[in-house]
């Protein structure tokens, strides 16, 4: 049984905004985001305390050299469980390499962030390139004497191999691998296309379920992996009708979605699911009213046949249900004539 209200309408992808994808999917999963990344720091954040994300624009000064790149930043305000107030910096570099460059500029922004709101800070910088990286993951300076040397975490996409990502139960698993299939087929589409579906079948078997944070995990990813990995329109409809036979063969959604931002291979699937379940329940319905009326016809033909005093009244209804192509057991139930009975006269009509 599915229940979904649907508020989008099928839009045109447009040109996939990384940086976005990121930035969204952290911000409605961030407990998972620092389970998986960070899960020694996940384990003394109270997270009874909403984490807050704090506007870019207070920022500007800070990351101002960030215009124009294929970059994504977030600064997190969260309370560990003793209290203290902690700000968590996520740089999600999209494309780029991690060369002296980027170094240097994770170590500024550090300094600057703590230079001018004097907070501790964690930094973690997720390297989304699936071609392994020989650099180091700090920053080094020496100049006579004064040196200086910066170390950050990091996750680089392309030491993790998806078969061990799919043994993962956290969402950002499934959202690592998108990465990784996204950087490896930029330019194929019918690769793209092939493991986008792959990567759906995989989200269905896994959070296809009741409980809530199974259905958020859900809608986010499919939203994540739909816009991050874009195929042609054709093959959007491909998907969506082999992801539909996938969940008529197991049952149905076990869920009911309810969310405003469904991903147009989502809502599209709702849509076709929903018209579906309309479409059977308003034949069952004409169904199951004109079985409702021929058991009342019957009633009052039997009646009417005792009042003229016909003997075989049921047994002249038999007959007729059974020419009408009906089963033994619904004769039965419909006359109340024994099953015995109801075999006997159809083994009369065939030796006629």
């Amino acid at each position: 049984m599915i229940e979904a209200v649907v508020y989008e309408d099928k839009a045109n992808y447009g040109p996939p905004d990384q940086d976005g994808l990121w930035k969204k999917l952290i911000q409605e999963l961030f407990e998972e985001f620092m389970e998986f990344f960070a899960p020694n720091l996940h384990q003394i954040i109270d997270y009874s305390k909403p984490p807050e994300f704090l506007q870019q624009e207070l920022f500007k000064e800070i990351i101002q050299e960030l215009k124009g790149r294929n970059i994504a930043d977030q600064i997190v305000k969260v309370y560990l469980q003793n209290g203290e107030e902690k700000w968590i910096l996520i740089h999600i570099e999209v494309q780029g390499k991690n060369n002296q460059e980027f170094r240097k500029r994770m170590f500024r922004y550090f300094y600057r962030i703590f230079d001018k709101f004097d907070k501790e800070v964690f930094a973690i910088a997720l390297l989304t390139d699936d071609e392994p990286s020989t650099q180091p993951h700090f920053f080094h300076y020496s100049f006579y004497g004064t040196t200086v040397k910066y170390k950050y975490n990091s996750y680089e996409f392309s030491e993790h191999s998806i078969e061990t990502l799919e043994k993962s139960d956290n969402p950002f698993a499934s959202a690592v691998i998108a990465g990784k299939y996204a950087s490896q087929f930029k330019h194929e589409t019918e690769k793209r296309y092939y493991f986008k579906r792959k990567l759906m079948l995989q989200i269905l078997n896994k959070f296809n379920k009741e409980k809530q944070r199974a259905r958020i995990y859900l809608t986010a990813l499919f939203y994540f992996i739909d816009y991050l990995l874009q195929t042609p329109k054709d093959l959007d409809q491909k998907l969506k009708s082999e992801l539909i036979k996938r969940i008529q063969r197991k049952g149905g959604f076990n869920m009911q979605l309810q969310r405003k931002d469904l991903s147009p291979t989502l809502a599209g699937i709702i849509e076709e699911l929903a018209k579906d379940e309309l479409e059977k329940a308003t034949k069952e319905g004409i169904q199951l009213g004109r079985q409702e009326g021929i058991k009342e016809g019957i009633k009052e033909g039997i009646k009417e046949g005792k009042k003229e005093g016909k003997k075989d009244a049921k047994k002249e209804i038999a007959i007729s249900l059974i020419n009408n192509e009906f089963s033994d057991e619904k004769v039965a139930e419909i006359t109340g004539l024994s099953l015995k009975v109801i075999t006997g006269i159809r083994n009369s009509l065939k030796a006629k």
